[in-house]
């Protein structure tokens, strides 16, 4: 973008009034967050009015976005810095996007594969960095990354990728879902959620997308790795008390070591928690009676609705 372009988008134009309208938001709503995370700069007319630039609309347009997902208003604004001391302006690159057809979500998966199958981190990280510039977390994970993983896998099965090549890309994937855990603010939700796979179950970036997504609403989430036995999760379940139970297993004899259930919290005090399994090896299991649980099988999104419904969200 050239000087001028700058300038231009950054020549106060909009009263809060029309911001406002344009945006979605109520003034009071814009005020709030000025006041408390800094967000936006307005300068004053002549009569002491707020006046807003084109860079002030795009830049709450894009906050918007990532609310409309799910994100608290702390961690847009966050996620919004991160991107920007990195290099990346979310708001040059929505301007590109309008117009630059490399900034489809076909094409970043496209591009995403290519570099973490060729062993190119470098490129597949500037790819994910695009894509969150771009678009918001929910839609890197669900519409990026989980869709991308399933490619390589279906290419590992079908012979036509190395098994290094597959090996190479789950870790390049854990390593960015692992950072992302690292990096969100404190938890705003009162209620604690245990996330682990199932004894045995060595597979993990489904549940891990999850918990990320979880974990930027601001849900206090512990993840407790792939693999867990039962008698480590009696370990954890006095000092955190948690409110929810969430185990993955993509095979069936996996998600049959978690029927024990049952015996683990029959003597476990009320109020018990949620328990949640999800994954391919429940999908033709039958629970037990004896044992309150519930198997949810959905989209990342719909789960978290279900997940947060039953939380009294």
């Amino acid at each position: 973008m050239n000087d001028s372009a700058i300038e231009q988008l950054d020549i106060p134009v909009y009263n809060i009034k029309a911001i406002s309208h344009l945006v979605g938001l109520l003034p009071v709503t814009l005020r709030a967050w000025e006041r408390r995370y800094g967000l936006l700069n307005p300068t004053r007319g002549d009569q002491g009015y707020r006046m807003y630039s084109e860079r002030d609309l795009k830049v709450l347009r894009w906050i918007k976005a990532q609310i409309d997902t799910g994100m608290s208003i702390s961690r847009a604004v966050e996620h919004l810095r991160d991107l920007q001391k990195n290099g990346v302006d979310p708001i040059d690159d929505n301007r590109a996007s309008l117009s630059d057809a490399s900034v489809s979500i076909d094409t970043v998966n496209r591009q995403l594969y290519e570099a973490v199958t060729g062993f190119d981190d470098t490129r597949a990280n500037e790819v994910l960095r695009r894509a969150f510039a771009i678009y918001s977390v929910d839609q890197v994970l669900t519409r990026v990354v989980q869709p991308t993983l399933v490619e390589i896998g279906e290419a590992w099965q079908r012979g036509d990728l190395a098994i290094a090549n597959e090996h190479y890309a789950s870790q390049f994937f854990l390593r960015h879902l692992m950072s992302m855990l690292t990096t969100t603010m404190p938890p705003t939700h009162f209620q604690t959620i245990i996330a682990a796979g199932a004894p045995g179950e060595e597979h993990q970036i489904g549940l891990l997308i999850l918990v990320v997504m979880l974990r930027w609403r601001g849900w206090d989430i512990k993840y407790m790795g792939p693999n867990l036995p039962l008698e480590k999760l009696l370990e954890a379940l006095s000092p955190l008390q948690p409110n929810m139970l969430l185990f993955s297993a993509t095979r069936s004899e996996n998600a049959r070591g978690l029927l024990k259930m049952d015996e683990l919290f029959s003597h476990y005090p009320e109020p018990k928690p949620a328990i949640i399994f999800g994954g391919q090896g429940f999908i033709n299991l039958t629970l037990p009676p004896t044992l309150n649980a519930r198997v949810i099988n959905d989209t990342p999104a719909e789960t978290i609705k279900k997940l947060e419904a039953i939380l009294g969200f």
